[in-house]
């Protein structure tokens, strides 16, 4: 039981580390209420970027790519979970995310948080030798940066069960006793014990009526 409990809290605590930022909420709404630790989203500007310009910024950054990624990783997904399932399902699968229009809603979120001045401003940059040093290197900096900040939080977590050990292995068996389920019992439901079952009533006798 010790070492399912410390797995336990391991799986618990060493999730996702980066929660979901808040949506956006539209200027005219009021701003939802946050704890002081919540990172506050910013409003939306009041000139978001056109669809050229999100157009421009996804092609330069490879965003486009998205969908490609999706449908590889499902299609691998499928055939290395289910390996049985038949080719035609597959062929649906890829070609139902192929028909995806990921651009148009990606366009959307962009535009609740970049301004036509300031995709100008990064367009710009990104022409530059440092903007397409930076686009090329920013998935390697965004994948280790992550597995980092993992490996830290598994590490702090570690840390934190093994100081409070006896705590949490006291509070885990004190639930398992507490949610034990009821032993079985031979009687069914309302009966007393030793109580033999009600017999059947006897069937009157039949007597067979005199030959002739």
């Amino acid at each position: 039981m010790r070492n399912a409990t410390l797995a336990l809290c391991c799986f618990l605590i060493a999730g996702p580390v980066l929660a979901q930022q808040p949506s956006a909420h539209p200027s005219s709404a009021a701003p939802a209420a946050s704890s002081p630790s919540e990172p506050q989203t910013p409003p939306p500007p009041a000139h978001p970027l056109t669809d050229v310009q999100a157009k421009q910024m996804l092609e330069m950054t490879g965003a486009n790519d998205i969908k490609k990624q999706l449908t590889q990783g499902m299609t691998n997904y499928f055939r290395q979970s289910m390996p049985f399932i038949p080719k035609d399902v597959m062929d649906d699968l890829e070609q139902s995310l192929d028909k995806l229009d990921m651009q148009t809603p990606i366009i959307a979120v962009y535009k609740q948080h970049i301004s036509q001045e300031d995709a100008d401003a990064i367009i710009a940059f990104y022409k530059t030798p440092a903007g397409k040093n930076m686009i090329e290197v920013m998935p390697a900096v965004m994948r280790q940066s992550q597995q980092l900040g993992i490996q830290m939080g598994r590490q702090t977590a570690q840390e934190v069960i093994n100081r409070h050990r006896p705590e949490i292995e006291a509070a885990a068996k004190q639930y398992q006793q507490e949610h034990q389920p009821p032993a079985p019992s031979l009687n069914t439901p309302g009966s007393q014990q030793g109580t033999p079952p009600a017999s059947s009533p006897n069937k009157p006798a039949t007597t067979t009526p005199p030959s002739k």
